[in-house]
């Protein structure tokens, strides 16, 4: 009778998986790692999306049932070290007929019920061929994208607009504007100091250094909560390591 060596084996084909690492290409190991956190973070989410590569240029295809898994997917993907660029090509698939009054009823209950429905209290909402049209006013950016969000939830919802209005613009001069968004970024878990502010007309632009894709966007957030900005302008770079 023959005997397997189980180690020998699992020796060989560990070797086979790591030789096969060391052939695949800078844009293949990218797209591997890509899959992975797209599986890890969206977990059945992620079954239909396909991911290639090309000098650090990733696309996106393939399927998912609601706007908000297609923006997240881009979200993972554009985190992640070595991508230059995300091409979003995926298809938004929904199940019979979902009219425009279903969506804008759903939308609606949403903005209404959720921990930050004070915040958005003031926003209104229009539906044409399931594209959602928010309209009304809020006090911060953030407000603004936090429902847009939150409609990007719901199904049938092709795409979203911002077309609400920032309260606070022209009641807050530039200068407080920077000196808050300045205190933000102090406070924050990351140092902000290697970050440069200014504001003009109420649009923050912000420049210099994290060490992290996800502490530029952590920056960004922090500018878009403080009252007066109307828009956010991110020159961040990551730091070199």
């Amino acid at each position: 009778m023959c005997k397997t060596n189980t180690n020998s084996l699992k020796g060989v084909f560990n070797l086979n998986i790591k030789d096969k690492k060391e052939n695949l290409t800078k844009d293949e190991l990218l797209v591997d790692y890509i899959k992975d956190k797209l599986e890890e973070k969206m977990q059945a989410s992620s079954m239909d999306i396909n991911v290639t590569c090309r000098d650090g240029v990733v696309h996106l295809s393939g399927f998912v049932d609601v706007l908000a898994e297609k923006e997240y997917a881009e979200q993972i993907t554009y985190s992640i070290d070595g991508v230059k660029k995300v091409e979003n090509n995926i298809t938004i698939g929904v199940e019979g007929q979902i009219t425009d009054k279903h969506i804008e009823k759903e939308v609606i209950d949403r903005l209404r019920n959720n921990n930050y429905s004070e915040k958005i209290s003031g926003i209104g909402v229009k539906v044409k061929d399931g594209v959602v049209n928010l309209i009304g006013h809020v006090d911060t950016l953030k407000d603004s994208h936090i429902a847009m969000k939150i409609a990007s939830e719901v199904r049938g919802v092709k795409d979203v607009v911002n077309n609400t209005q920032i309260s606070t613009l022209g009641v807050i001069d530039d200068v407080t504007i920077t000196n808050m968004i300045r205190d933000k970024l102090n406070r924050a878990d990351f140092s902000g100091e290697d970050i440069a502010c200014t504001v003009t007309g109420g649009i923050a632009s912000l420049s210099g250094y994290t060490q992290t894709k996800r502490d530029a966007e952590i920056a960004k957030e922090l500018a878009m909560s403080v009252e007066g900005v109307r828009k956010v302008i991110n020159k961040i770079r990551i730091r070199e390591k």
